[in-house]
């Protein structure tokens, strides 16, 4: 049966040691259409990749169509196998034109797969592409291997670090680079309980990162919650800068609370304690609210800590102590433990909402 190739694609040849592979551009949807891949499960010891999450395809999808951080760039390759009928020859790369059966995805599945109409759309645009041909299983696998099993996963709190950079373009979501600028401002402002206490870069020795502290912060921007624009319209905290919120707030934290403030013993300072409290914050400004204390005017914010104090003296009997959590059972672990978290702390301040 005679066999059909695409029209030649120039291409580099690079030798690495024993392995020669050869890289061009191509368009994503016309490698798509003739790529294939090996899930390894249990029943399938024979497969090399990963499965494919439907989850991140639509996070790529949506990236793709610029729907997040605007134009769309992947400046990375992806690694394929091609068989035999593939050739290079004069500078050019000759691909067989094989349906789904000839383009082995070793690394860059959830990239070229989110290519498909349902994930992105029509968008389709030229990618890299590093290629081996005739390549064995086992060198699959060791490519496979190094490339996934020996990078180390940059530190999040480095990428967050990057948002000023960004925001002038309109390269990040509000939510993402507001909630980064406010971390930024705790942990350089003198008059802030949190100065010097981030690890914005991923500076060992500090209390809480930079990453941990922006995902708290993030749920105040969500929809009914305080930072939130269609809450401040129904002036609830319209006119309030929500960083001195903060500083406030947690200067009456700290004050009472010195003993396990910045005290890796306990998790109060941690990203389940921060958390948690944002929490306990938002029903405590619903409270001064149903009690009709103005909380800021066109000057700005009107609250100071001293407002807050009868709340967290109401909680301070919680000393936030792992060793005590743990001796009657608790384990404060992910979301679910920030729920369960606030769940215990608020009933202590607000014993009639219980």
């Amino acid at each position: 049966m005679s066999i059909s190739y695409f029209e030649g694609i120039p291409a580099i040849p690079i030798s690495q040691g024993e392995f020669s592979f050869y890289v061009f551009k191509i368009k994503a949807k016309k490698l798509l259409s003739i790529a294939y891949t090996s899930e390894r499960t249990k029943e399938n010891r024979i497969g090399i990749q990963r499965g494919l999450r439907k989850d991140r395809l639509i996070s790529i999808g949506k990236y793709l169509q610029g729907k997040i951080s605007g134009q769309p760039i992947l400046p990375n390759t992806i690694i394929v196998s091609h068989s035999n009928d593939s050739y290079y020859e004069d500078g050019k790369i000759h691909i067989a034109n094989k349906e789904l059966s000839e383009a082995f995805v070793i690394d860059g599945q959830h990239r070229l797969w989110s290519f498909q109409e349902e994930f992105s759309g029509t968008v389709d645009i030229e990618i890299l592409v590093s290629a081996f041909i005739e390549l064995g299983d086992d060198k699959k696998a060791l490519i496979f291997k190094t490339i996934n099993g020996e990078q180390r996963k940059i530190n999040p709190s480095l990428v967050y670090d990057l948002i000023p950079m960004l925001r002038e373009k309109n390269w990040v979501e509000f939510e993402n680079w507001r909630s980064q600028e406010i971390v930024d401002i705790l942990n350089s402002d003198p008059s802030s309980p949190w100065a010097n206490r981030i690890s914005m870069v991923g500076e060992p020795n500090k209390i809480i990162s930079q990453s941990s502290f922006i995902t708290a912060i993030k749920k105040l921007f969500k929809k009914g919650h305080i930072f939130n624009s269609s809450y401040a319209a129904q002036e609830l905290i319209e006119g309030i800068t929500e960083e001195k919120l903060l500083v406030e707030f947690f200067n009456a934290v700290e004050d009472q609370y010195n003993v396990e403030w910045d005290n890796r013993e306990f998790f109060l300072c941690k990203y389940v304690g921060v958390s948690a409290l944002l929490n306990l914050l938002e029903i405590i400004i619903e409270d001064l609210r149903a009690k009709h204390v103005e909380l800021a005017n066109n000057t700005g914010l009107l609250l100071t800590q001293q407002d807050f104090v009868p709340y967290i003296l109401k909680l301070k009997e919680y000393r936030f102590s792992a060793k005590e959590a743990k001796a009657n059972g608790y384990t404060y672990v992910g979301e679910g433990g920030v729920n369960d978290l606030f769940k215990k702390i608020a009933a202590l301040v607000f014993p009639s909402n219980d």
